[in-house]
């Protein structure tokens, strides 16, 4: 048969060459081999336009599939075929219908001609309501394949797991998350509202060089399945937050900062009643041992049902030594820990020394090397001495291979004592790696105190924390006081500010302005969208100006992108603006 052999690099430009002037012969599949392609076509032609050949090939019959119309026409009849609407999502391996009224009794067999005529389709699903809800969820119905409403989807170098039943997902979005993550530079704070099953922030970090990433979702399934996907795709710059936007702004710092707790029932109780997103448990000595470890697994399982991020802070002792991966045993214990790390996606602080010095710093780099499967999952922490200053932490780290640090605040301020060297050791250190953060204050007496009774400036540090937990020493850890007043005492800074702030809520978004607005500062980028008729869409704009007249800023219009139809004459747009 005849073919048109030209270079793979040459493909597409000659494959739309052959569909433009009729050549190309769709009753047979094309090949490749090793360079180059082979594209089956009618009959030979002259051309100038590249480096092509006319060869014999045997060609494979192309399957033939045609339109979901064309299988049905036998079937149906002509007033039913022109009621079928045959426009439908496909997220995964599930496909979305919208059956037309009176076609109800050719639902079953609409659903099978469509499983039968696309092959990547398992499970044919229906709409059964339109979204509703805080959640904007919509009900589906069953009706042909595998019974399942969760499925996983690829999109833009990334994986996601999702019940298309439980959270709110659009497909046809994906070319505006394309979009904005093309717009991101590198070292860029980004806050995504109404985050989901996490797609924004997950394509944003697969894709930019982001240096954080903070998701707010309302819909506890929507946070799971999105905590569950930063696990699929190995990511650890992005925290979720499961939150009203409203309540989660003015207390953000809260959001991000956690707190610290044992196992024991009674502490985690306490701490449980200030709702935080985040729980370090810490291990006494010899917490990692047989006798310890069933119960902080049921811990873990027990937090992680709660919708709560986890660290695993490891213990200072491991019988009469100091915790450190200096010997066989040390690592064994790690390595337990890895696997519990990988197989519920928590993370774990792991010292490098015994707070003042490292035993033997070539062993422990090398001990600490075969630890690299878990390095996804641990965070290694600073201390007083040895891996102490930004130079040590980054020498070291960059040895050792690591990608995430744990940066103790009074650590830090303890060997520099210097607020502005704080900071800047801080940024070192974060230009390099992902960060975790123990805080706490220090007055120069005790090793740690309350937040505000000593000399670490928090307007300066708090900004660049991306999460972490209060590490306050407490007299009661049954009730910690002096912790919780330090957790409240976050409320008290300013606001943390972002580069970008991302607003994709179907609807109503304009209602969560003023939220974006107390989280930006000159140069903050907001990607504000509305569903609004073609006519109308200044009155996006309009939202946008009474919300920045409020707070007396100014602003400038970026931009105003159509992403995507929703109904006849009513689009998905975005207005991307700047505050000056």
């Amino acid at each position: 048969m005849l073919a048109l052999k030209c270079r793979l690099k040459d493909a597409e430009k000659w494959k739309k060459y052959l569909i433009t002037v009729n050549c190309f012969d769709t009753r047979y599949r094309f090949k490749k081999d090793v360079g180059f392609i082979y594209y089956p076509v009618k009959n030979e032609f002259k051309t100038l336009k590249g480096d092509i050949e006319f060869v014999d090939v045997d060609f494979a019959r192309a399957r033939k599939t045609g339109t979901l119309k064309e299988h049905l026409s036998a079937t149906l009849s002509k007033e039913e075929i022109n009621f079928l609407k045959t426009a439908h999502d496909i997220i995964g391996t599930i496909a979305i219908l919208e059956i037309s009224k009176g076609l109800e009794h050719h639902e079953k067999l609409i659903a099978d001609t469509l499983l039968k005529i696309n092959k990547n389709i398992k499970t044919v699903l229906k709409k059964a309501a339109v979204h509703e809800g805080v959640f904007r969820t919509q009900k589906m119905e069953y009706l042909a394949g595998i019974d399942t409403k969760e499925t996983l989807y690829r999109e833009n170098n990334t994986i996601m797991k999702l019940d298309v039943e439980k959270v709110y997902f659009s497909i046809r979005l994906s070319n505006e998350r394309k979009r904005i993550m093309q717009l991101v530079l590198p070292g860029e704070s980004i806050m995504v509202m109404f985050s989901g099953a996490a797609p924004y922030p997950i394509v944003l970090s697969k894709n930019t060089k982001a240096e954080q990433i903070i998701g707010i979702e309302i819909n506890p399934d929507g946070h799971k399945y999105g905590v569950e996907n930063l696990r699929l795709n190995k990511i650890h710059n992005v925290f979720l937050i499961n939150d009203d936007v409203h309540e989660a702004i003015p207390k953000i710092y809260q959001k991000l900062i956690g707190l610290k707790s044992a196992v024991c029932p009674s502490e985690l109780k306490r701490r449980l009643k200030e709702h935080p997103s985040l729980i370090e448990i810490y291990l006494p000595d010899n917490g990692l041992d047989e006798k310890y470890f069933p119960e902080l697994q049921q811990c873990v399982v027990d937090l992680k049902n709660l919708g709560i991020d986890i660290f695993v802070h490891v213990p200072h002792r491991n019988g009469s030594k100091h915790f450190v991966p200096d010997c066989e045993e040390s690592l064994r214990l790690l390595q337990k820990l890895g696997e519990l790390c990988k197989k519920h996606n928590i993370s774990a602080v792991i010292h490098l020394s015994n707070g003042s010095k490292i035993p033997d710093e070539n062993v422990i780099l090398e001990n600490v090397k075969k630890l690299a499967q878990y390095y996804d999952y641990f965070y290694f922490e600073n201390s007083i001495k040895s891996f102490a200053k930004k130079e040590d932490i980054l020498r070291m780290a960059k040895t050792a291979g690591f990608k995430n640090i744990c940066l103790d605040i009074v650590h830090l301020y303890i060997v520099y004592e210097d607020n502005e060297k704080v900071v800047s050791a801080i940024k070192a250190v974060q230009k390099e790696f992902n960060t975790y953060f123990h805080i706490a204050d220090h007055d120069k007496k005790t090793h740690t105190c309350e937040l505000g009774k000593g000399f670490i400036d928090f307007e300066k540090v708090l900004p660049l924390v991306n999460k972490g937990v209060i590490e306050v020493y407490a007299k009661d850890e049954n009730d910690p006081v002096e912790v919780i007043r330090s957790y409240h005492e976050l409320s008290k800074y300013h606001n943390k500010k972002y580069d970008r702030i991302i607003m994709p809520l179907p609807k109503t978004a304009d209602e969560f302005l003023n939220d974006a607005l107390s989280l930006s500062k000159k140069g903050t980028i907001i990607h504000f969208y509305d569903f609004l008729d073609e006519k109308n869409f200044d009155e996006a704009k309009n939202k946008i100006d009474a919300a920045c007249k409020r707070r007396d800023m100014n602003y400038n219009i970026l931009d105003l992108v159509k992403c995507g139809q929703h109904a006849p004459h009513i689009f998905r747009i975005c207005v991307d603006f700047e505050i000056l």
